[in-house]
């Protein structure tokens, strides 16, 4: 017995095997032989591979979790049909996935309120169309969903009632910003009077208009062929604490040139290019065009010549008006060369481009430059007049 005792597991079993059952082995005895060879099977193995035991500790206790998770009652669980009736998806919110639920839900809400807005546009102009059109939301607007709304609005007269609508319920952290896409509804339909007025009713509400403000009143006055009333309204906001921004700047020359006050506008454009503002080539194409009225012919030269230092690239506008000006200064070999600048840039002559050369090249009596103009013309299936000759 004690030759089996300290055998190995594998030894141990053939004796315990091959040996018959009698009295005198009772069950404790075997239950003696029985635990020691599970004991030393369970020894060898632990010898083997803590790790492995280890690993299988850790997933044991995990698989015992699981169970509790899934059994745990919930308060929306069926017995009957055995499912929830409310479903729920967990999304990482660092993951691109959560990104694009995120994406999909502010594009819902988007146009629902962009669908407000045309809503808006074409009810009728009182109070209660406007309400039962906002109310359909039950009244559950964030400041930036009235911003939305009226930033897509083309209707002056209900975007005015509309403003009152959010204005009664709700309390806004930057009021100027609704009061300005208020202003740009006025800008489309063109309408400076109502703008004119919003403005005033903004400064007796106390709000303090800001750089936008001021640019969407000029915009529109320029947009109503009101040079004048840009010009006064520029002159305006140093009053209210504001320094012109670059694209007022632009804006402002061209309505100085427009209202015939050449001196305010090349001193505008002297100051915004000594306070490093960007220009842009419509304000170049404004100067160029003060220029070639004021016959100042080397002055527009000088301008482009400075577009090209400060890297800005002449749209079809600028050509047109230096193809215009040299032919006033008949300098066809000028207009030569700027004709094949315009067509070097990838821009395609417009109308407006073969009637400046057509005046050039007769002024110059360049026969020969005319009648190839008109072919090109012709061969592009765009009419003209024998005027034009």
């Amino acid at each position: 017995m004690a030759y089996n005792l300290c055998s190995s597991p594998s030894s141990l079993c053939k004796p315990l095997c091959n040996t018959p059952s009698s009295s005198s082995r009772d069950s404790k005895s075997r239950n003696l032989n029985n635990n020691f060879y599970h004991s030393s099977k369970i020894n060898t193995l632990s010898c083997q591979s803590r790790t492995t035991s280890l690993q299988i500790t850790n997933v044991s206790l995990q698989d015992e979790e699981i169970p509790r998770q899934q059994t745990s009652k919930d308060s929306n669980f069926n017995e009957e049909t055995g499912s929830s009736s409310k479903s729920y998806i967990w999304v990482n919110p660092k993951s691109s996935r959560a990104s694009i639920h995120r994406k999909r839900s502010y594009d819902a809400k988007y146009t629902s309120l962009v669908n407000a807005a045309k809503s808006l546009n074409s009810c009728s102009s009182n109070k209660n169309d406007v309400s039962n059109v906002l109310s359909e939301f039950d009244d559950k607007f964030l400041e930036q969903d009235a911003v939305v709304i009226l930033n897509n609005m083309s209707n002056p007269d209900t975007a005015l009632l509309a403003l009152k609508f959010f204005q009664e319920r709700l309390k806004f952290q930057r009021e100027v910003v609704v009061y300005n896409v208020t202003l740009k509804v006025f800008r489309k339909g063109r309408d400076l009077d109502k703008a004119e007025k919003l403005f005033d009713e903004m400064l007796e509400r106390g709000v303090k208009p800001d750089n936008f403000t001021f640019s969407t009143i000029i915009s529109c006055a320029r947009l109503c062929n009101l040079a004048d009333k840009a010009v006064e309204w520029f002159e305006k906001m140093p009053s209210f604490g504001l320094e012109p921004d670059d694209v007022t700047f632009s804006t402002m020359i061209d309505s100085y040139g427009r209202a015939g006050k050449v001196e305010k506008a090349l001193s505008l454009y002297d100051r915004a290019r000594t306070g490093e503002w960007r220009i842009d080539a419509t304000t170049l194409s404004t100067l160029i065009r003060i220029y070639k009225v004021a016959g100042d012919f080397d002055g527009c030269l000088n301008v482009y010549e400075e577009m090209k230092a400060l890297g800005v690239k002449p749209n079809l506008v600028v050509y047109n008006i230096l193809l215009d000006a040299m032919g006033r200064a008949k300098r066809p070999w000028q207009v030569k060369k700027f004709y094949q600048d315009l067509i070097d840039s990838g821009l395609s002559p417009s109308f407006a481009t073969y009637a400046a050369l057509l005046h050039a090249y007769g002024r110059a009596r360049y026969g020969d430059d005319a009648i190839k103009i008109y072919r090109e013309m012709k061969e592009k299936g765009l009419g003209i007049e024998c005027s034009s000759l």
